[in-house]
């Protein structure tokens, strides 16, 4: 047996992708699938999909027999081997014997048979609906109405559905109904009792455990029944789904409930919502759920009780397991597929099979479950094993019914998902892991386009690729890539893949410039972890900038603080190669003709200088962006972006025209580029007062000022004022003044 492990794989894909001479981005990169659910967005083909991440070929799935009817209900097996299918929508019973060769053998006036079961003399009950009713067939094809709910009832209360059929050792049929939920118990001679009233609209399935318990599955509550052969009813789980749809007992005691249907909204004090069409499909939400557990146990009144709980469901299908001693497992969940039918393998192993999209799963234990196969038909509906270790595997949408061996199928095929490498790629090698047993044979191909869907403009697939540890792609360089393998077994044993890579490098695009922040005056970019340098009293752009500091989608550009004459650019750049990028800062004068550089080189987004070595005037910034750290030099591209004009003004506003008369104030400011933003006066060292100018609002470059002093005593007094421009430079002026 061949066994083959990933290594040296990084070394190889270098070797591989440096022969390529095209303009690349230099890191190679490689896509990788080796879990069940990567291998899960694949399409497989007479495939399995284990727990443990690997690919294998299915069990063999042989077709036995075709009905040629919408649906297959459920099958049943006599003594001698010859298996029965109940079909819809037409109502009629077949009869394949081992061979694989079929015939109707009954046909009903009603349009469903949904049930069907043998007794020890192979005689058979088939039960229907609408206007339900249990037929006998014997071994030679002669049959009469064996039960009529109907029979002798009053107006209102007729039985439409007679869902599931079930027999004990002692040879009596027990019948579950709709739409009054009972459970009919019915004799040898066909006389019928009513055994349980459920509560219930329909009991949609029904099995007996070891002990002689009838064990009952309902809708529109989900709830899971124990009936004694006395009648006493209990439950022994209430779901949160609306049906338990299906039911498995093993040889352990262990009970299986398979439930469907989103949980339903109960009303307060009112009657459940009437049962929809019965259809074998639900529409599901995609998404696999991680398997959690419930348990819960039997209280004295029948009624389940929740002692712990783990990851709650929301919709979809699940299984339960229900322990002797009423501890309830989730056994299996999912949120795409439901479960239809159950089935227990000789080693233990529980069969799920399901819809809307035929899958077949295996669980051998709780939260381990291996896609087995996956059928053509929409549903799974049935099972039914065979004394010879063989399962008979009735699927709905069309009704056919398959042969499930113990050997694997002889050739399967898994294509992968299509994979996006968000550009134009050249690939390098495909790799994988697995084991070749003798006589089996795993081969890989590979096909690339320009589509997320493959089409007429695909390549064609290339290949077999069938060396583990790696061999080159000879797909042309496109966007999209798809891999398929093609597993095969001339014996009993079948191959295993558990990794495929295949490693590419993505054409080099150049880097984009989103935008350009020049700051306003005094504040820069520093690193989160320094504290705090600023002021409270800052003109609003600036203190918006600094205290929102949300709006900094550079991370890396640091974070907004103040210091007097510092200035900031952030640049939000971005690559589709994830290259890593490098800045450069060139600025320029509105009177200026050429570009100078102000810092080139570096590795963060952002950009801090002392602004007051400019002279006061308009000025743009332009930046550079490169993505030279991930490419050679050849290979470098960049793009640049200009900023807005900002202004640059480290001149003081001037206090002029200080006037003392009458006990009034006046005096001008005065700035040469930014409009005035504060003025606060003081008098002989007081607190400083803010003042208004004579228009009401500071915001012109200019503004002239008038205050009555009319509490100052009439001696000398000190006025100092102080000025600040919206660029936070303050200028100051003093006048001494005689107050008569």
């Amino acid at each position: 047996m061949k066994h083959h492990m990933g290594c040296s794989l990084f070394g190889m894909v270098i070797v591989g992708l440096l022969l390529i001479n095209t303009a690349q981005a230099s890191t190679p990169v490689i896509w990788e699938q080796s879990s069940q659910r990567d291998f899960q967005k694949g399409n497989p083909s007479r495939i399995s999909i284990a727990s443990q991440g690997y690919l294998t070929l299915s069990p063999s799935l042989v077709p036995l027999f075709e009905t040629n009817e919408p649906l297959v209900w459920c099958l049943a097996a006599d003594s001698k081997g010859n298996l029965y299918a109940g079909t819809g929508n037409d109502g009629k019973l077949y009869k394949i014997d081992p061979n694989g060769q079929g015939q109707i053998f009954f046909d009903v006036d009603e349009l469903e048979i949904h049930s069907v079961t043998i007794d020890a003399s192979d005689h058979i009950y088939v039960a229907t609906f609408p206007d339900g009713k249990i037929y006998k067939v014997t071994p030679d094809g002669q049959s009469s109405i064996f039960f009529d709910p109907n029979e002798n009832i009053t107006a209102g209360e007729s039985v439409r559905y007679i869902w599931s059929l079930t027999m004990d050792t002692a040879g009596n049929l027990y019948a579950g109904t709709g739409e009054q939920g009972r459970i009919y118990k019915i004799d040898k001679n066909g006389r019928a009792t009513i055994l349980a009233e459920t509560e219930e609209t329909h009991v949609v399935t029904m099995i007996m455990d070891r002990n002689g318990n009838l064990i009952a599955g309902t809708e529109p509550n989900g709830r899971v029944y124990r009936i004694t052969p006395s009648g006493t009813i209990s439950v022994l789980y209430d779901s949160p789904y609306q049906e338990i749809h299906t039911l498995l007992v093993d040889s352990d005691g262990y009970i299986y409930a398979g439930a469907l249907n989103e949980p339903p909204i109960r009303p307060q004090g009112g009657q459940p919502s009437p049962r929809p069409s019965p259809q074998p499909t639900s529409n599901i939400p995609s998404n696999e759920l991680e398997v959690g557990v419930i348990e819960v146990t039997a209280s004295p009144n029948g009624r389940s009780t929740t002692t712990t709980s783990r990851a709650s469901v929301s919709g979809g299908g699940i299984v339960y397991r229900i322990r002797p001693d009423g501890v309830v497992e989730e056994w299996w969940r999912s949120r795409e597929d439901a479960a239809l039918s159950l089935a227990r393998q000789e080693d233990g192993t529980i069969l799920i099979g399901t819809g809307p999209n035929g899958k077949l799963y295996a669980v051998p234990e709780r939260g381990r479950r291996t896609e087995l196969a996956q059928l053509s038909e929409a549903q799974i509906t049935a099972f039914m094993p065979t004394s010879s270790g063989e399962i008979m595997v009735a699927a709905s949408n069309l009704g056919n019914i398959y042969r499930m061996g113990q050997r694997p199928v002889r050739e399967g095929v898994f294509e992968s998902e299509v994979y996006d490498t968000q550009g134009t790629s050249v690939w390098g090698r495909i790799h994988w892991d697995g084991t070749q047993p003798n006589g089996t044979g795993i081969q890989f191909f590979v096909r690339s386009g320009n589509t997320d869907a493959p089409d007429q403009t695909w390549s064609d697939w290339t290949g077999p690729y069938t060396d583990p540890d790696g061999e080159p792609i000879s797909c042309p360089a496109t966007r999209y890539i798809q891999w398929k393998t093609v597993l095969n077994s001339r014996n009993d044993l079948a191959p295993r893949v558990s990794r495929v890579s295949i490693a590419y490098l993505t054409r080099n695009v150049a880097p984009t410039v989103n935008s350009i922040t020049v700051y306003e005056p005094g504040v820069y970019l520093r690193d989160a972890s320094n504290g705090t340098n600023g002021e409270n009293d800052l003109p609003p752009k600036i203190a918006g900038q600094i205290g929102n500091r949300s709006n900094n989608r550079q991370g890396s550009a640091g974070v907004p603080a103040y210091q007097k004459g510092l200035r900031a650019v952030a640049i939000n750049a971005t690559d589709s190669n994830q290259d890593m990028l490098s800045y450069a800062v060139y600025f320029r004068g509105e009177e200026e003709t050429q570009w100078k550089l102000l810092k080139e080189d570096l590795h963060s987004p952002s950009y801090s200088w002392d602004s007051e070595t400019f002279p006061d005037g308009m000025y743009t910034i332009k930046v550079i962006v490169s993505d030279a750290p991930s490419n050679p030099p050849v290979q470098t591209l960049q793009s640049e972006m200009i900023s807005e004009p900002f202004l640059v003004d480290n001149m003081a506003p001037r206090i002029t025209d200080i006037n003392m008369a009458r006990r009034a104030l006046s005096f001008t400011v005065q700035d040469v580029d930014s409009p005035v933003f504060k003025v606060e006066y003081a008098i002989d060292g007081g607190d400083w007062l803010v003042v208004y100018p004579t228009d009401g609002v500071a915001d012109s470059s200019e503004e002239t000022f008038d205050v009555m002093l009319n509490d100052l005593n009439a001696e000398e007094h000190t006025i100092a004022i102080r000025a600040r421009d919206t660029s936070n430079n303050l200028g100051t002026g003093k006048q001494v003044i005689v107050v008569e």
